[in-house]
């Protein structure tokens, strides 16, 4: 068993979420993706629900790394968009080939 996360340590301590809590610490999101909702779904105690929907919150990307990944491919597009339209060989006669 790995060392369970530091925001799920108020989590309750059933069979169900301490699977769930496990996957998380290995690393499965896409284990906890698909079963946390189940679980959110099937619980009868509010607190095993919170602690289902704070794990698939947690594998959830950070907003604000989407938008800077974003302007960052934007900035990448606009630059070579410019490069491509406005590019131009340096001033100078290219050298000749020479052929055998």
């Amino acid at each position: 068993m790995t060392s369970r996360p530091s925001f799920a340590k108020d989590f309750p301590r059933t069979p169900e979420v301490d699977t769930l809590v496990d996957d998380f610490a290995r690393g499965d999101y896409a284990r906890v993706r698909a079963q946390a909702p189940r679980l959110e779904q099937s619980a009868d105690d509010p607190e095993v629900k919170r602690a289902a929907r704070k794990l698939v919150e947690r594998t959830q990307p950070d907003p604000l790394a989407l938008l800077l990944l974003g302007l960052a491919a934007l900035a990448l597009v606009v630059l070579a968009g410019f490069w491509i339209v406005n590019g131009k060989a340096p001033p100078g006669e290219a050298p000749a080939i020479q052929t055998r």
